[in-house]
Formats: C-alpha cells, sequence, structure tokens
C-alpha cells in the first residue's frame, strides 16, 4: 500500500518516468539475466572432473553411443539403396588378359597411368580384347554408338628391382585402414556386426580414448605418416604448442625428401602401397598444396579415382556412384586385395584410406558393415597373419551444424576411432602383447602414440620376437608406443601435445545464457575472423560477416585461473563458427583457439587458393 502511496505521490515530479524505466530495466536483468546467467549442464558422461585440475587429471569419455541427441541424426544413408542387383560386369581383367564376358557386347580399353603422385593420367590408345600389362585400364562398351557401359579394372604387377632384403626374418604385413570421419561413436553405431566379429576372430583391441590433434584430415594426417605437428594451438594449461613445421615446409614444397612412413617400411625390405579412394588425396587436397611429386610408395591407387572423378568417360564417371551396386571403396578394397595376392610372401605394407563412406554422414559406415564381415572373411588367413589397425582421422566435421553444438556432437567431432589386431602367433600370454595393448587402451591416445607403435612394429619389437614390452623413447618421436608399457606421469589434454578445444577430456560445463556476454563474444569473435582474413591477405576477396545468433556459449572448468568458454555463432552468407576461446572479465581481453567452420562450406571459399587458402572466407560474387 505504502508503494501505491510514493508512487502516486512522486508521478508527477521531473525525471519520474525516467527513473521508473531505469528500475524495471535493472529489475528485469536481476529476474531474468543474472539469476539465469549461468546453468549447470547435466553431463551425458558417466565421468567428470570438478576439481578443476585439467593438467593432472582426464576424465574419460565414457557415455552412451545411443545418445537421444544422436537418434534422430540416423536416417539410413546409402547411395546403394535400390541399386540394380542384377547387374553384372561386361568385361574383365585377369592374369594379364582383359576380355569381354558379355556375349555380343562391342567393347575397347584402353590403359591409363598416374603422373608421378599427381592427380592427372595419361591414356594410351584404345585396344581389343588381349594381353595386356597395364595396371589399370578403362573398359567401354557401345550400342548403337552410344556409351552403353564403363568400367574401371586394376591389376597388380610387382615392383622390380624388387625391394632391398627385409632387416629382421619373417617381418609381419602391417596393413592400415582409415575411415575418413570415423568417431568411436559412429564405429560402435553404424558397425555392429563387424566389430564384434574383428574381436573374437582377430582378438581385435579397440582404443575408445584418442584424441585428434588437428581439425581435419591434414593435421591429423602428418603425425601419422611423417611425425610432425602442423597445427599450433595451446593445451589446457596453456602452454603453447608449437607447429614442428610452417606452411613452407609441409605445404609449399613437394615432400618427397622427407621422412616418412612409406619411405621407412620400404627401407626395411616392405613392399608398400597407398589407396586413396578420393582423387585430391591427403596431402595436395586441402589447403591446395603441393604434396608428393612422385609417387611415395611402390604402388598407388589414385588413378582409379582421377578416372572416376574427372577424367574418365561419362559412362565410366557413372559406375561408382552406387546405382550399380559399387562405390568407390568397393574398387579401393578390390586392389589391396589384388596387392596382399600378389605378395602373398609379403611382407606388406599397405595405407588405404576411404574417403566416401563416412565423410558427410554420421550413419554412411553402416552400408559397409556386412561388407567387411565378408571381406575379412574372404581373406582371414593373411589378415590373420598381419598386423591390422583401424586408424580415423578425426570424427564427423560436415553436414549436422546444430548437433556439434550438443555435448555429444561436439565430443564425437574429436574422438577418432581406432582398433588394432596383432598376428596370431603373437596373440598368446606368452608375448603379453594383448595384455598391454588392453591396458593401454584405457588411458588417453593420441596419432603420435600410433604412429610410434607402427615404427615400433618395423623397427624394435621384431629384435625380441614382439616380446618387449618395457618403454622406450623412439628418437625424434613425440609419441610412445601402444605395445609396450607408457610413462607413468599423467596422461590429459596438458601432458600430450593436444590442443585445448579438441581435449575430449571431461570437466564440469556451465550454458551461458547471459545475452549481454554472448552477444560481446559473438562479435569479438567476428571481429577475430575478420582479423584472420586481413592476416592472410584475402580480406579483399571475402565478405564481411555480420553475426545473427550465439548458438551456443558453454563454459569450460579446465581450470581455476581463467575463464574457457567454447562459442558457436551463426552470421551472415550462413556461416557457422565455433573457437575456444580464454576471456578475461577485468579488462575484457580475448585469447582465441582455432576457430573452425561447422557449415559445409563447399567451394565458396575457393577463391582465396591463388593467395592463401582460407576456409573462414566466403567469396565475394
Amino acid at each position: 500500500m505504502r508503494i501505491i502511496l510514493i508512487i502516486r505521490k512522486w508521478r508527477h515530479e521531473p525525471g519520474f518516468i525516467a527513473y521508473v524505466s531505469v528500475f524495471l530495466y535493472l529489475l528485469f536483468i536481476i529476474l531474468f539475466t543474472s539469476s539465469n546467467d549461468s546453468i549447470k549442464i547435466e553431463s551425458s558422461f558417466k565421468n567428470v572432473d570438478t576439481t578443476r585440475n585439467g593438467k593432472e587429471v582426464c576424465a574419460l569419455p565414457i557415455y552412451d553411443f545411443w545418445h537421444e541427441s544422436v537418434k534422430p541424426l540416423l536416417k539410413g544413408h546409402n547411395p546403394m539403396k535400390n541399386c540394380d542387383k542384377t547387374f553384372r560386369k561386361w568385361t574383365e581383367l585377369e592374369n594379364g588378359e582383359w576380355r569381354i564376358v558379355k556375349e555380343g557386347a562391342n567393347c575397347s580399353a584402353r590403359c591409363f597411368e598416374g603422373i608421378g603422385a599427381k592427380k592427372e593420367v595419361v591414356f594410351q590408345e584404345w585396344m581389343k580384347p588381349g594381353k595386356t600389362d597395364c595396371e589399370f585400364i578403362e573398359a567401354v562398351c557401345w550400342e548403337n554408338n552410344t556409351e552403353a557401359y564403363g568400367y574401371t579394372h586394376s591389376q597388380i604387377i610387382p615392383r622390380t628391382p624388387k625391394p632391398p632384403e627385409t632387416k629382421f626374418p619373417s617381418p609381419p604385413n602391417v596393413l592400415v585402414f582409415t575411415i575418413d570421419s570415423l568417431n568411436t561413436g559412429m564405429a560402435k553405431r553404424s558397425l555392429p556386426k563387424f566389430l564384434p566379429y574383428f574381436q573374437s576372430k582377430f582378438s581385435g583391441i579397440e582404443f575408445p580414448f584418442v584424441n585428434k590433434v588437428g581439425e581435419n584430415s591434414q593435421p591429423n594426417g602428418f603425425p601419422l605418416w611423417f611425425g610432425k605437428r602442423i597445427e599450433g594451438g595451446r593445451t589446457v594449461a596453456w602452454e603453447e604448442l608449437k607447429p614442428d613445421w610452417n606452411e613452407t615446409e609441409y605445404c609449399e614444397r613437394f615432400l618427397d625428401n622427407k621422412t616418412h612412413i612409406f619411405k621407412e617400411f620400404k627401407q626395411h625390405g616392405y613392399a608398400t602401397a597407398l589407396i586413396e579412394d578420393w582423387y585430391q588425396t591427403l596431402l595436395d587436397a586441402w589447403p591446395f598444396c603441393k604434396g608428393f611429386k612422385e609417387r611415395p610408395a611402390d604402388h598407388g591407387f589414385r588413378p582409379i579415382p582421377s578416372v572416376f572423378e574427372a577424367y574418365g568417360l561419362k559412362v565410366t564417371r557413372y559406375h561408382l556412384k552406387g546405382k550399380l551396386c559399387r562405390e568407390t571403396h568397393h574398387a579401393a578394397m578390390e586392389y589391396l586385395e589384388q596387392l596382399m595376392r600378389a605378395y602373398r610372401d609379403g611382407p606388406l605394407f599397405t595405407w588405404t584410406w576411404l574417403n566416401n563412406i563416412a565423410h558427410n554422414y554420421i550413419d554412411g559406415p553402416a552400408r559397409a558393415d556386412q561388407y567387411l564381415v565378408d571381406y575379412f572373411e574372404r581373406n582371414h588367413q593373411i589378415l590373420d597373419d598381419s598386423f591390422v589397425l583401424f586408424v580415423a582421422d578425426h570424427g564427423l566435421r560436415f553436414g549436422y551444424g546444430n548437433y556439434f553444438t550438443t555435448e555429444i556432437g561436439s565430443f564425437e567431432r574429436h574422438n577418432p576411432y581406432l582398433a588394432i589386431s596383432v598376428p596370431k602367433k603373437y596373440r598368446g600370454s606368452e608375448t603379453g602383447l594383448l595384455d598391454i595393448l588392453k591396458r593401454n587402451s584405457q588411458q588417453l591416445q593420441t596419432h603420435f602414440d600410433t604412429r610410434a607403435t607402427l615404427l615400433d612394429i618395423l623397427k624394435f619389437q621384431p629384435m625380441f620376437n614382439f616380446t618387449d614390452r618395457e618403454h622406450i623413447k623412439i628418437q625424434n618421436e613425440i609419441g610412445d608406443s601402444l605395445i609396450r608399457k607408457q610413462p607413468n606421469e599423467p596422461r590429459t589434454c596438458a601432458t600430450l601435445p593436444i590442443p585445448q578445444q579438441y581435449c575430449i577430456c571431461q570437466v564440469q560445463k556451465f550454458e551461458i545464457r547471459n545475452k549481454i556476454l554472448q552477444r560481446n563474444l559473438g562479435k569479438k569473435l567476428v571481429d577475430h575472423v575478420h582479423y584472420l582474413l586481413a592476416k592472410s591477405n584475402v580480406s579483399q576477396l571475402c565478405e564481411q560477416y555480420d553475426l545473427e545468433e550465439v548458438t551456443s556459449l558453454i563454459e569450460y572448468d579446465y581450470t581455476k585461473s581463467w575463464n574457457t568458454y567454447k562459442i558457436s555463432a551463426k552470421t551472415t552468407f550462413s556461416a557457422h563458427f565455433e573457437t575456444l576461446m580464454v576471456y578475461n572479465e577485468n579488462d575484457g581481453s580475448v585469447n582465441f583457439g582455432k576457430v573452425v567452420r561447422l557449415d559445409t562450406y563447399g567451394s565458396t571459399a575457393d577463391c582465396t587458393k591463388k593467395v592463401k587458402f582460407q576456409a573462414l572466407c566466403h567469396c565475394k560474387k
């Protein structure tokens, strides 16, 4: 009652409206902003660190792979759905001879080969059926002067001279499979037949706690192939991770003279092969780098995707798109099968990098589930006597922008799949191999550790018949072998070379709903993007962004020393950016981690490649 009387008394006083407006505004801030600034996120993970001591503690991410946030995204992507199951090849290439198998068909073929390590190919003249020593041919058939059938065939011509003598007696094959963008959760959901099969028939061990060390394929592939870091950052302790090679070293120069995994295996007497089912390839695809000048391995599959994607006849470019129940990964895996037979007496080192199965689709690998079971069963004898590694580069990155702002989606991007099986003769308890793999599988690991494992298999374990479990530090290598004891110090995102924004160790998180802070930090992010474009000298090519919406602002409790936020923001031109930032509330200063895009930006940044490719750009029209 007294409040009403006061209002009646003062309502005619000068400034009354202004005072009331200020009062109501402050009341709004108190009731609807401050009291609701920070909401503790009920974590989807079993273990969460609440000590704010990310330097010494890592709560490993254990969660339900079938989390509710994932289920709506599982649409059953399959290019082979409703494919023509009656299709049969009209031509074939076997035992050095190509032939027509469809009666009455009018067909010719032409050999093709790569030019060094380039994506371009050279074709020979069209030829009639008969003997050929070509490794790749394009076979085409015509009906009424119209292309009716196209097919790429391959065969293995063993290299001469043969590799040097092996340094150890009877070294095992080492066969690596990379399904690009396959995270652990995707593998668990999409491969319900193959994973149990691999574990039961090959004693395969999964490593569910692998942390990527870079955003996309290149900065994760370089640690695997070269042992070098090309993407910098800071750990959760804010210690700087400096790149080992700058852009001039890893991108603007050919890499042939660098020590790489294929060269090392070849020097130890292995026949080597690099099989990628995308003609851009890991090293020269992004961001338009030089890569290798000459083929890095004895055998390379690149000519097949080059013809399929760019240089073959139209009918040939159609045949691996799924409508004929055949995709690029089928051709790649068949090529590997030919290699295993051609080098049956070994030793053979191969890296099969399959880009198209999972790259843009969260359930894409499901269509390869039964295929992998059949493939491994068909080649069981060879694979059972080999080291087999499934090594993904990173998790799913494209196509599900809003999902990546959820707790599970954000995590799975950074958790590439890894599983390892060892030759059957080394699975006994006397070697301790399976025991140490199981032990290390329950620790945080990186691609540097996977590379150290490959070098251990190649150079050190053979001297002890694969029975040495004691830790060694391999010279000039960052990681620690997975088939040995690893150092006793805590394995965290501070002690391992993991940029903070990719860290999969789980800490307490808070959703920040303060709209003023969201807007403030969102604008700082957009300003930082413009700064990065200017730093790359491409600003004049790119549109200026305006902030539209902060889709997520999450505080991560890594430390008591500063505030760490992960921010996701949408801007004009449908760009969706994300980064980790350290914010000083006292002076308003911000330090940024790497800025990435959550949207599928396609070719919208290609105008920058003539200067320096910058994925953050949206090119002016």
